[in-house]
């Protein structure tokens, strides 16, 4: 009878380990159709292993030096993983899944711009500027892997640079 017991536990974690890779594999899938899309170039990496979420080793994904890590509302960027780059009215823009701060997952639109493009749709959004980098950021806390979804991010992209938001803080 344990031992039983002790196959429904193992067959029940695998299944929740393998629904949620599922899901990261299918945001992966989307975001680079967004990238395909939009004519920008998906970098990677697919969502990191379970182990790596725990670690939280350093961004390895090649963002731009310019790209601010420290001015977020939780702290700066830890990790991050489907990364996409591209040019949008003139100006270069740079989507990621991420970690920041200790624990807090968020995705981030950001541009290279003095200006601040984006409009924030609800208060969990937050506008930051640092370093030339107008940065939109979704941030909740039910630790989800990503925050905004596809359509979200389509719609930001969709509208870079139709309307000036105002000064954002950061």
């Amino acid at each position: 009878m344990t031992l039983l017991k002790f196959l429904v536990v193992v067959a029940t974690v695998t299944v929740i380990f393998g629904a949620v890779r599922i899901v990261f594999m299918l945001r992966a899938r989307a975001m680079r159709a967004l990238a395909a899309r939009w004519g920008f170039r998906y970098i990677g990496p697919p969502a990191p292993s379970f182990r790596g979420f725990r670690s939280f080793p350093k961004v390895t994904p090649p963002l731009p030096v310019s790209f601010p890590r420290n001015c977020y509302p939780v702290g700066g960027i830890r990790q991050a993983w489907n990364v996409i780059e591209g040019q949008q009215s003139g100006m270069s823009v740079l989507i990621c899944d991420s970690v920041i701060g200790e624990r807090t997952y968020c995705t981030i639109i950001g541009c290279e711009t003095k200006q601040h493009p984006f409009k924030t749709d609800t208060s969990a959004d937050r506008a930051v500027q640092s370093d030339g980098w107008a940065v939109l950021c979704r941030v909740r806390y039910f630790q989800i892997p990503w925050t905004m979804s596809i359509q979200h991010l389509d719609n930001h992209v969709n509208n870079l640079g139709a309307d000036l938001a105002r000064e954002p803080r950061c």
